[in-house]
């Protein structure tokens, strides 16, 4: 077995997002291979690929966005069903008119959604609950 370096738990535990001690005894069951330990902490579910790492936190954030639906919608009828970064997007380049279309939407009855399996949706989805009371 190899020396296992502070180095090389370190360079585990931030690409595998674990702690120290699953870092080490990854690293110390396949021989201080860094690869291995990667692949074996992968294969036993132990990766946390829920939390952001400074590296990945705004890519990560972005496809949280673009996973999330924007959807105007009345009874049944889907007037605009979009990804929230197309929304943001319109919102930005086109804010007179994207305010007003909104303004007349919400006047005629006009449901404004947020969808999406991600705490982006939910954080939003409150926030207009707040603002409808």
């Amino acid at each position: 077995m190899g020396t296992i370096t502070l180095e090389q738990v370190d360079l585990v535990m931030q690409r595998a997002n674990v702690s120290f001690t699953e870092a080490k005894e990854a690293l110390e069951q396949c021989g201080g291979d860094t690869v291995e330990a990667l692949l074996l902490l992968e294969k036993s579910k132990k990766v946390n690929s829920d939390t952001t790492t400074s590296q990945g936190g705004f890519k990560n954030f972005l496809s949280k966005i673009h996973s999330t639906s924007f959807i105007l919608r009345k009874d049944e009828q889907i007037f605009i069903d979009v990804p929230l970064t197309i929304a943001i997007l319109a919102l930005i380049f086109c804010c007179y008119l994207s305010i007003t279309a909104l303004i007349i939407a919400i006047i005629l009855g006009i449901k404004v959604e947020i969808k999406g399996q991600n705490t982006v949706a939910e954080k939003l989805n409150s926030t207009i609950d707040l603002m409808k009371k």
